[in-house]
């Protein structure tokens, strides 16, 4: 079996992270077949988990795609750079939190214990 790592990096990160495949002869003829909905979602969740990077279903495309090309021509490195967006800014879409909606006890004022302490009062006439 064969070794291919895939290595994704992310546009103002300076890390980069690797996905690895081992392939059979068969494979590397046509590495379109490995990539089926468990495979691809296994590669996105190892990919989001070491980049904290969202990567959506046309970011997983274009690196399918990009790996796939490399993989028939030979090459047993490929590389990618894409703009991510952070994983914890794409979760906050599917935030839905409705806050507190009770209304607050109001307390009421003792007002026999407000006392002049310089001067006075000012006039409670508002006119």
């Amino acid at each position: 079996m064969v070794k291919y790592l895939f290595h994704l990096q992310v546009k103002g990160l300076n890390d980069e992270y690797i996905y690895v495949l081992d392939l059979n002869s068969k494979q590397e003829n046509s590495p379109e077949q490995i990539f089926n909905n468990q495979m691809r979602e296994n590669m996105r969740n190892q990919l989001q988990n070491q980049s904290l990077c969202a990567i959506k279903d046309n970011h997983l495309n274009q690196i399918i795609q990009t790996w796939v090309q490399d993989i028939r021509e030979g090459y047993r490195d490929s590389t990618l750079t894409l703009s991510l967006p952070l994983l914890i800014e794409s979760n906050l879409e599917k935030l839905h939190e409705q806050g507190n909606q009770e209304t607050p006890t109001i307390i009421s004022p003792n007002l026999s214990e407000i006392e002049p302490i310089l001067g006075a009062l000012p006039p409670l006439n508002f006119s």
